[in-house]
């Protein structure tokens, strides 16, 4: 059931004419579209496909964003606290990533890699906390690199300083990296060692 949009009457979904006030119920009309359809010399007017595939092969032949620029950052580990459990295997550490922007602009939607690493190579696990969530990132002595996006705004001159928590567990002795790489990016930008 729908309603009459003349007089408000309830009337069956496919009713031609209202049975309360008499009127046409057709398609509604809409001239504006149907005169500028008459001048371009469209077909229908409705040419919502051509404009949806115009937007299309523009989105996809519009360059993509670059790259993040990494050369104006530093990057440092800084420990703020530690827990250790050896009768457990089990070691925690409290780190802060500090970024620091020698640049002369602002920087945002930074990408990162976060790894970690362990020697001699053994059953291990580490698991990293970053802006509130856990994951692995080294699981069975393979590492299992995280890629994060530092979205904060980062203005030149100033420090931004981001807390992350690291879970250690394996058997001493051991040598533990961690280390934070720019995406797709070989190069270490920080990195910070655990030895047992």
């Amino acid at each position: 059931m729908i309603f009459c949009r003349y007089c408000g009457a309830q009337i069956l979904d496919d009713s031609v004419f209202c049975a309360k006030c008499g009127k046409r119920l057709g398609r509604p009309s809409y001239p504006r579209l149907s005169l500028a359809a008459q001048k371009l010399r469209l077909k229908t007017p409705y040419p919502y496909f051509a404009l949806l595939l115009a937007l299309y092969i523009g989105w996809t032949a519009a360059p993509r964003q670059a790259a993040a620029d990494y050369s104006h950052l530093k990057w440092t580990f800084e420990q703020d606290r530690k827990m250790d459990l050896p009768d457990g295997s089990l070691f925690q550490q409290a780190l802060s990533l500090v970024v620091e922007n020698t640049g002369t602009t602002a920087v945002a939607d930074v990408p990162i890699e976060l790894s970690a690493k362990i020697e001699p190579a053994k059953r291990s696990e580490v698991v990293a906390g970053f802006l509130g969530r856990k994951l692995i990132i080294l699981q069975q002595g393979r590492p299992l690199p995280l890629v994060i996006v530092l979205a904060d705004n980062v203005e030149p001159g100033a420090r931004r300083r981001y807390f992350l928590e690291g879970s250690i567990t394996a058997e001493p002795p051991f040598k533990v990296t961690y280390e934070v790489r720019g995406e797709d990016q070989d190069e270490v930008l920080a990195s910070f060692v655990v030895e047992q």
